[in-house]
């Protein structure tokens, strides 16, 4: 039967989530793989994604989703991304990315494989008995 459309509406917060989780690992993997950005003014948007606690992330408002739109399309990002085995990158970070448009629209209602590709990030170190 798939997802109500409560379901739906209740995993919205987690991909925007998981949209500045893969972008702020991105824009600290610029570093670590001591790449460039193509565009100047790209230092200053990935400052500005940087500084958010993806954690609490509640809405994909403005300045943001245009930020992580001029990012993506980077050619230093794109890069970056080429090179994600060097790093730790949700596997649906390009899938979310290069669908920003869809997913920042004001009535954005996750699609069953936008469910399916999102994640629940954990934090600390889980133990098993």
């Amino acid at each position: 039967a798939g997802y109500s459309e409560e379901d739906r509406q209740s995993f919205i917060k987690l991909i925007y989530q998981n949209i500045f989780m893969a972008m702020q690992a991105m824009i600290r993997a610029m570093d670590f793989c001591q790449l460039q950005y193509e565009n100047p003014s790209c230092k200053e948007k990935a400052e500005l994604v940087k500084a958010m606690d993806f954690e609490s992330v509640t809405s994909f408002e403005a300045p943001y989703p245009a930020a992580i739109r001029d990012l993506w399309a980077d050619a230093g990002i794109q890069e970056c991304y080429g090179r994600r085995r060097e790093y730790q990158l949700t596997d649906s970070a390009k899938y979310f990315l290069d669908d920003l448009p869809r997913v920042e629209a004001p009535d954005y209602l996750p699609s069953e494989q936008d469910i399916l590709r999102s994640r629940v990030p954990t934090t600390g170190i889980i133990e098993y008995p």
